[in-house]
């Protein structure tokens, strides 16, 4: 007879559990897969967009497909634009919209629900909904010191904003988990080169990862904390399940991937040419977020001039980068992640 130890029990039930919300062992179904007749996003710079859907918190590319929701909008034929008042609070069939503030906390995440389901929205039974938050909460609670109660509270906070929406009868409901905070330029030391500038949280850079993702069994992450919560709020049924936890930290280290970072340079074989270069100047983002990034392609003195990276010699600009700034993702990178969440997760959930 094998004998496991406790941490390897503990190890396996947390996998076992987290099929529940991944949709682990293939897609469920194809029959009838998600046809959205509404996709409203919350959150964070993932989902953020302005009235005219061109993406805010990231390089404006006047393009409608540029963070992370949008490109999954898109994928089903929809704009996302960013809600307003005006003409009515009530969306139509047929619509897209965001209520995501570039620098929203789980909290902040948690009161866009609560502003959508007071203006009189009722989720209807093919609407999708999506969910990017926590990546504010981890850079807060990772500096000066790390702050696990911070980031259970994150947690608690966005398992309670999913089920706002579920308690109102969302039937599908797509929650990102937040990247690897710790591969961000913020928080990444100075390469031996000289080419790349060690970030202004360089020194917290350990905390951010342990606050990112555990890799032992004390689950004190973002990253374990919430799946945790959410298997708890919706256990395994064998009938639909209505949330999504989509996981993108491997997939995110595997893009940002180079032998600073402990690994060999992966980034180039997902079309990466600057895996970890800000591709915005300082100035452009100057007072966020009190005052949005003016960042933009029509405005390139705003962007830094095109060059080579370290690692391959291969030349990069905006369209090939991953990092528009500190932690706020581009919107190549952000299309890459979409898709990702689209063709993998969403097929093995039986979403399409």
């Amino acid at each position: 007879m094998i004998k496991l130890s406790f941490s390897t029990l503990i190890r396996i039930a947390t996998l076992m559990a987290a099929c529940v919300l991944v949709g682990c062992g293939g897609a469920s179904s194809t029959v009838n897969p998600l046809r959205p007749t509404r996709v409203i996003a919350f959150g964070d710079a993932f989902s953020t967009v302005d009235s005219r859907g061109y993406a805010t918190y990231s390089v404006n590319t006047s393009e409608t497909n540029a963070t992370v929701a949008s490109r999954l909008a898109t994928i089903y034929g929809f704009t996302m634009k960013y809600y307003t008042a005006s003409p009515s609070p009530v969306h139509a069939s047929g619509t897209a919209y965001s209520y995501a503030a570039g620098t929203a906390t789980s909290s902040d995440t948690k009161a866009q629900v609560q502003l959508y389901l007071s203006n009189g929205n009722s989720p209807g039974a093919s609407d999708l909904f999506i969910i990017t938050a926590g990546t504010q909460d981890i850079v807060s609670a990772s500096q000066p010191s790390k702050d696990t109660s911070a980031i259970a509270t994150a947690a608690t906070k966005l398992t309670e904003a999913v089920q706002l929406l579920t308690n109102a009868g969302a039937k599908y409901i797509l929650v990102m988990q937040p990247i690897n905070v710790a591969r961000t330029p913020l928080y990444l030391a100075a390469t031996s080169n000289g080419i790349r500038p060690a970030g202004g949280y360089a020194a917290y850079n350990t905390n951010a990862q342990e606050l990112s993702y555990d890799t032992g069994t004390a689950c004190q992450s973002f990253s374990c904390l919430l799946s945790t919560k959410l298997n708890a709020a919706y256990p395994a049924t064998s009938s639909h399940q209505p949330v999504l936890l989509a996981d993108l930290m491997s997939y995110f280290n595997l893009i940002t991937g180079t032998t600073n970072t402990g690994s060999a340079n992966t980034f180039s074989s997902y079309g990466v040419a600057n895996p970890d270069l800000v591709v915005c100047t300082t100035a452009s983002w100057t007072g966020y977020p009190t005052t949005t990034p003016s960042c933009a392609t029509s405005t390139p003195s705003t962007l830094v001039t095109t060059s080579t990276n370290q690692y391959t010699s291969t030349s990069w600009d905006y369209s090939t980068s991953v990092f528009a700034y500190d932690y706020f993702t581009t919107p190549f990178a952000n299309r890459l992640m979409g898709d990702y969440i689209y063709n993998y997760n969403f097929y093995r959930a039986g979403w399409r």
